[in-house]
């Protein structure tokens, strides 16, 4: 794809690999729909989001990601960590049930998942409201610092910093802490050539504009998360269009409300999961048959209550469906900026396919443009 004419950009979303599963159900990652071969040609750029604080377990598979992206001629933009994965075996398979026909095969290519894997959110600083909560982890600049390294090493220009959950906003305490670690981080970006984007979520405008001045940070602008805490995406843009590089598109449902609601329902759903975990470990220790096998249809009860809650029904719909969002226009004004000679990364949140391509495609396609995806 030539991009020498135009100075947009488009891409997709990689959050699959730090705990080998996608925080979001239906999973939005590259490597959830396909290989990054696969879309060669058929978009710009990556968002590889670095769920592996300080590259503990996973670096050698980011590596690979960003190795293989170089190959395809697509360029990268890291997001630092936003959530951390922990791992919980499941359980074991039910006894078949008398005189049941045989399940139906796998899929082709379906590969049983070996683990639970359950993510917290982290973030810099964590607000008064959620610090202390078990549902929240926390994140220091050592977490950090060894991603930019990593990204530097691959010419990756652009990192995008989470500040804090949608709706959850950060107070002059959580302020304080994110100002010196982002001092940091901005120090350490600096010499690499390295510029960090403060993605909007938790922040005023009035703070993000204090460690605008204070550190040259630019904004990665979610839509979704604009809407959900009620800002006129479009108004915010035209307020920091020049300091907007990147911008996340998404279609969402309304409601601060059942995010936290479907986090309630996994952080419940993943209690009784472990509590029967427990028991029927304890059962089998007993040599207790029946009330192992009644504990294990307890377990499987949870994990499926636990799916369930995790699905995504409200946020990171495809751009096409019908939700709170009117896209059009927000595009028509990014498409202003596009024209002038701006450079734009519209980085698509939901799952990738050609569809959500054509939409972007458009009505953000400067008629200079040369080609398609």
């Amino acid at each position: 794809m030539n991009t020498t004419d135009t100075t947009f950009l488009l891409g997709y979303i990689e959050q699959g690999i730090g705990g080998a599963q996608d925080p979001l159900t239906p999973p939005i990652s590259i490597s959830r729909n396909g290989s990054l071969a696969k879309w060669r040609g058929k978009m710009h750029v990556l968002d590889l989001r670095v769920n592996d604080p300080g590259l503990q377990h996973n670096r050698e598979a980011f590596v690979q990601t960003l190795q293989k992206a170089q190959t395809l001629g697509i360029k990268v933009v890291v997001t630092l960590p936003e959530y951390v994965g922990r791992s919980y075996p499941l359980p074991p398979d039910l006894p078949p049930k008398k005189d049941a026909p045989p399940p139906p095969p796998p899929p082709k290519n379906y590969k049983k998942p070996e683990n639970l894997v359950h993510f917290r959110p982290c973030y810099l600083a964590l607000p008064s409201s959620v610090e202390g909560n078990r549902a929240y982890a926390p994140l220091s600049t050592d977490d950090c610092l060894p991603i930019i390294e990593m990204a530097a090493e691959y010419g990756v220009e652009h990192i995008i910093v989470p500040v804090s959950e949608p709706g959850i906003f950060i107070d002059p305490q959580a302020e304080a802490k994110f100002k010196a670690a982002l001092k940091i981080l901005t120090a350490e970006a600096g010499k690499r050539q390295i510029k960090l984007h403060l993605r909007n979520g938790g922040i005023s405008h009035a703070v993000f504009r204090k460690l605008r001045k204070e550190s040259g940070c630019g904004m990665a602008f979610n839509l979704g998360i604009a809407h959900l805490e009620s800002e006129d995406m479009i108004e915010t843009y035209r307020q920091f269009r020049n300091e907007i590089t990147i911008v996340m598109l998404q279609q969402v449902q309304s409601g601060l409300d059942k995010i936290s609601a479907r986090r309630d329902a996994m952080q419940k759903a993943l209690k009784d999961f472990l509590a029967a975990a427990k028991d029927h470990q304890q059962a089998i220790a007993e040599k207790d048959e029946y009330y192992a096998e009644q504990v294990l249809k307890r377990w499987h009860a949870a994990l499926r209550e636990y799916y369930d809650a995790a699905r995504n029904q409200f946020m990171n719909l495809g751009l096409f469906q019908n939700g709170d969002l009117n896209l059009v226009p927000f595009l028509k004004e990014v498409r202003k900026d596009i024209e002038a000679g701006h450079q734009k990364i519209l980085l698509v949140e939901a799952v990738p396919n050609t569809r959500n391509t054509d939409f972007v495609m458009r009505n953000v396609m400067p008629d200079s443009f040369p080609g398609s995806l």
